[in-house]
């Protein structure tokens, strides 16, 4: 993935060229001011949406990496992504396994019943038994994210 910045007015937007998978794709960038503090500052550079630890990432980010990666309309993007993830939860909330090679693995577990306390009383309570979503990291995901 490479990119060159075309326009050269901190305080504008800008545009970037973007190569993914071989094609070049034009799309827009707020830039910071060069008064703007060097944390804040670095993380502006046309690909990420929030400076790291200001959050997740969600949605819309998903949505406009789609659009971008595959050259689609941004609608095209929403209902490919609404299609994976509604696929996803039903497959899953029917007690299936969804596995994506070197991403991860979703599945249905049962969580047995359990006493507790609670907190306000300090009475001892029954937590009944429940079924929840699972998921598990895949090899190649657990490498990338510890830098490997």
């Amino acid at each position: 993935c490479g990119r060159s910045r075309q326009g050269d007015n901190p305080g504008r937007v800008s545009r970037f060229q973007v190569t993914f998978h071989g094609k070049k794709r034009m799309f827009s960038a707020a830039l910071r001011r060069a008064s703007a503090s060097p944390a804040k500052a670095s993380w502006v550079r046309g690909f990420a949406s929030k400076p790291p630890g200001a959050g997740a990432l969600g949605k819309a980010w998903a949505i406009e990496l789609i659009k971008d990666a595959a050259g689609v309309t941004n609608k095209q993007a929403e209902a490919s992504y609404k299609a994976l993830l509604e696929g996803v939860a039903s497959s899953v909330a029917k007690g299936e396994r969804v596995t994506f090679q070197g991403f991860g693995t979703f599945e249905k577990t049962t969580r047995a019943a359990r006493a507790g306390v609670n907190p306000q009383t300090g009475a001892a309570i029954q937590i009944p038994a429940t079924q929840a979503p699972k998921f598990k990291a895949g090899a190649a995901f657990k490498q990338l994210v510890k830098g490997k």
